[in-house]
């Protein structure tokens, strides 16, 4: 019986030693991953130091860095829907670009950002708080001197021109002018130009019609409690209100206190009466208007005038409101003149044939005496 059981301890101890043996070699070949790295070359040691190909590489980065830009130009051109120069105004609208008016701040280098901020900011304040601004302080006017302007001098001479032969009988006796938003630049463009109007010796009455928010009073540093609103509401005569600008030849109709009912003002029959009486008097009445796509007064002034200035600011106006401006004009039954690209950089746009090829002096050597006088001829 002895030997029996030794047999098997025996036999049960090498099985077990057998097993140990099997799983000790499983977890050695576990361990290891198969690979299918194998050694194609020796590595050689160069014989010289490396170097970038330089001129190859500039080569490449070169037309590389062109073809990047063009697109790029070409996708920002594509992308861009405003306005740039004449030539986009009358191939997309018919309509003429009277002048090209450059932009102040770009003419004059010298002046920061931060410096033009806290003018505009200052000349917002006083307006709201009652107070009259300094003249000049954000807005620029022709009759100011000290400014290096010839160019801004020229660009208005030049739609003065314009404006004066845009009718084939005689000029325009009454203007509006209006933009398709606010901030495009419209109170100094019609300022400027009734001052031009004005140094050909004739009578000019410029008139805030901006009932919501007059901005001539600032423009010019005066504060006034009568007004275009005191005539159009039966407190007193349109003469009585009427101020003089300093500049001579130039008369100014500020708005006057502001009323909680422009547009049914503007619509009575009072304004019409002012316009035919003020046209009798003056050889021209420019009126100051408020935007043409935010409120309805510039609709119902141009029906009134004979004839309407556009201010597109340039490189900001988006096509489409110049379009529905063109459309609300229409719509009202008015004349639309043609389009003032305003704030225009000098070096993105040629002004030859602009009225901006004499910059140091009257354009192709005309004075104002022969500007007058071809005026004369044109309003007889």
């Amino acid at each position: 019986q002895y030997n029996i059981l030794k047999r098997e301890v025996d036999t049960n101890k090498q099985l077990y030693e057998g097993l140990l043996q099997t799983l000790k070699q499983t977890g050695v070949s576990a361990s290891l991953k198969a690979t299918n790295i194998r050694i194609v070359d020796s590595a050689v040691p160069p014989v010289k130091p490396a170097t970038p190909k330089i001129p190859l590489n500039l080569t490449v980065a070169s037309l590389l860095g062109l073809g990047l830009g063009i697109s790029a130009a070409f996708l920002q051109e594509r992308l861009d829907d405003t306005l740039k120069g004449a030539d986009d105004v009358e191939r997309l609208f018919g309509l003429p670009a009277l002048a090209l008016i450059p932009s102040v701040h770009h003419l004059n280098g010298d002046r920061s950002s931060v410096r033009k901020l806290l003018d505009s900011a200052s000349t917002l304040r006083s307006s709201q708080n009652g107070t009259a601004s300094t003249p000049g302080a954000y807005w620029h006017r022709i009759d100011q001197r000290g400014k290096p302007q010839a160019a801004l001098v020229e660009a208005f001479r030049s739609l003065r021109a314009s404006v004066l032969l845009s009718t084939a009988d005689h000029p325009p006796g009454s203007l509006l002018v209006t933009s398709t938003q606010p901030g495009e630049g419209k109170t100094t463009v019609a300022t400027n130009l009734a001052l031009s109007l004005a140094q050909l010796g004739q009578r000019v009455l410029l008139v805030d019609a901006d009932l919501r928010f007059p901005s001539l009073q600032s423009l010019f540093g005066m504060r006034e409690k009568l007004g275009l609103v005191s005539y159009l509401t039966g407190q007193q005569d349109w003469r009585e209100a009427v101020r003089p600008s300093g500049s001579p030849g130039l008369d100014l109709l500020l708005c006057g206190p502001v009323p909680p009912n422009p547009a049914e003002l503007l619509s009575s029959k009072s304004m019409g009466a002012f316009l035919v009486s003020a046209k009798s008097e003056y050889a021209f009445v420019i009126l100051d208007s408020p935007p043409l796509l935010t409120l309805a007064d510039s609709r119902i002034l141009a029906s009134l005038v004979d004839g309407v200035l556009l201010v597109v600011k340039s490189g900001a106006t988006p096509r489409e409101q110049v379009m529905q401006s063109q459309s609300s004009i229409r719509t009202a039954g008015a004349n639309l003149i043609g389009v003032v690209l305003n704030i225009v950089r000098l070096h993105t746009n040629g002004y030859y044939g602009l009225g901006m090829y004499g910059m140091n002096g009257n354009s192709h050597g005309k004075t104002s005496s022969d500007e007058a006088d071809s005026w004369r001829t044109l309003s007889k």
